[in-house]
């Protein structure tokens, strides 16, 4: 437990925006034990230094580009050497990642892209503990139950989520063991078991134990495996919306992590049709964020390429569009980015309607090798086969198959996924949905890909 449990512990805010701390306060919505002080000048920052005032965070504003950050990093860390801190960035300026690093910055991280991310690394620099029924659920992370096994001692509390009461209800503490009748119940409903992010370390050396049990030769939790991978993407992500110059051995690396993924999540691991639809199945449900948008396209897109028997090669440029498809969207105004796409004004919709040409640009500017077909499918995934897509308003016969593929795969998600204020549709149900569409006038996937794909994904 960590040595602030139970204290209200001190963050820094730094902006000459007062929309900044409303923003902040959203993403630390139901971290009780945070205070947050608010500074608007960086006179006013180094000015406050009084007795007992011991801030165990920074989290400053880098939207106005290296110079200005730098003397907002400076400042924090002049009064408070010892204190973590965290640059928050967007699109309205350049920033120079190693610059801002080199002077102070523990981490750097796009406002919006990064979102998801951000209480991950707050808990990291500055980890405090919640109890109670009102843990927030960005505070929590859902575990793989096949890394659970029914009878052993657990070295961390176990947490079922209400999004209806938003309740995060413990259901065993550290210490105990997890009934077998439990873990075949959330089998069953395919309902998600959480652990604290602040017990992640905990769980990895007791799934790596059960691994071991069961004589698995590498013994890391298909939930490490997912985490790992969430992670080479933040940090391959971060070498996109760095400012700094980049190189061709960079884009070589960006490419060599994306590899890297499909295998380490076997996203590429030849299968029959019933074992596709539990690894769909498994993917399907989950929270709609920007990272898990990549990781789920890319699943989806190479399952689906799988299913349609597409070979290795292609599966694989199939998945590594997935997780490449959308970084073009940090690129939006943050007051774009936070809206649905229903709530934009024309202008907002043209702007938002740019992001799959941005995130070609942005993959290219950073010299990633990826071919023609991987080019294709991110430009084209939002584009629908009766020329009402976006952003070049393509037909049928000029989308390519890869286009084609990853545009089921992206609404196939959407579908799936839970988001705030819709309901999710089962993989099934959503497949369904898919392959009717296809047969309307007013269709938007490709109907032999989509009935193929319906035809062979079964239990």
């Amino acid at each position: 437990m960590s040595e602030n449990s139970g204290k209200t512990v001190d963050v820094i805010v730094g902006s000459s925006r007062k929309g900044f701390l409303e923003t902040i306060k959203s993403i630390l919505s139901g971290f009780y034990p945070y205070k947050l002080q608010f500074f608007s000048s960086v006179d006013e920052l180094l000015d406050h230094n009084p007795e007992g005032f011991k801030p165990i965070l920074a989290i400053i504003d880098g939207q106005d580009g290296t110079q200005k950050t730098n003397e907002w990093v400076q400042s924090a860390k002049m009064n408070n050497p010892d204190c973590p801190l965290i640059v928050l960035h967007s699109a309205e300026a350049s920033l120079d990642f190693n610059v801002v690093k080199k002077n102070g910055a523990s981490e750097v991280m796009h406002i919006n892209f990064d979102r998801e991310f951000i209480t991950d690394m707050v808990l990291q620099l500055a980890p405090i503990e919640m109890d109670g029924d009102h843990i927030p659920i960005t505070a929590l992370m859902p575990v793989d139950l096949r890394d659970i096994e029914a009878g052993v001692n657990i070295n961390f509390d176990v947490y079922v989520h209400l999004p209806a009461n938003c309740k995060s209800i413990i259901m065993r503490r550290a210490g105990d063991v997890i009934d077998q009748r439990h873990v075949d119940k959330f089998k069953a409903m395919r309902q998600q078991m959480y652990i604290k992010k602040t017990q992640t370390k905990e769980f990895f050396e007791y799934a790596r134990t059960i691994m071991s049990m069961r004589n698995i030769p590498l013994p890391i939790s298909m939930t490490e495996k997912f985490h790992r991978s969430m992670k080479t993407i933040y940090d391959f992500m971060g070498q996109f919306l760095n400012g700094a110059a980049t190189d061709y051995a960079e884009g070589k690396i960006i490419y060599d992590k994306c590899k890297s993924i499909v295998l380490d999540l076997e996203l590429n691991k030849t299968m029959s049709p019933s074992e596709i639809y539990d690894e769909v199945c498994r993917y399907a449900g989950n929270n709609r964020t920007y990272y898990h948008d990549c990781i789920c396209v890319a699943a989806y897109a190479a399952y689906f390429a799988q299913l349609l028997d597409w070979s290795p090669e292609k599966r694989e440029s199939a998945a590594i569009a997935g997780l490449l498809h959308n970084i073009g969207l940090a690129q939006l105004p943050a007051t774009i980015a936070v809206k649905p796409m229903a709530q934009m004004n024309a202008e907002e919709l043209k702007e938002y309607q740019r992001y799959p040409d941005r995130s070609i640009v942005m993959v290219k500017s950073k010299k990633v090798p990826i071919s023609q077909e991987i080019s294709d499918a991110i430009g084209q995934h939002r584009e629908t086969i009766r020329g009402k897509g976006f952003p070049k308003g393509l037909k049928s016969e000029d989308i390519t198959d890869f286009g084609k593929l990853l545009g089921i795969a992206y609404q196939f998600h959407e579908m799936t996924a839970l988001q705030e204020g819709k309901g999710a549709v089962t993989p099934v149900q959503a497949l369904t949905n898919l392959k009717e569409n296809a047969l309307t006038g007013e269709a938007e996937v490709d109907l032999i890909l989509s009935t193929q794909i319906f035809k062979r994904f079964k239990a």
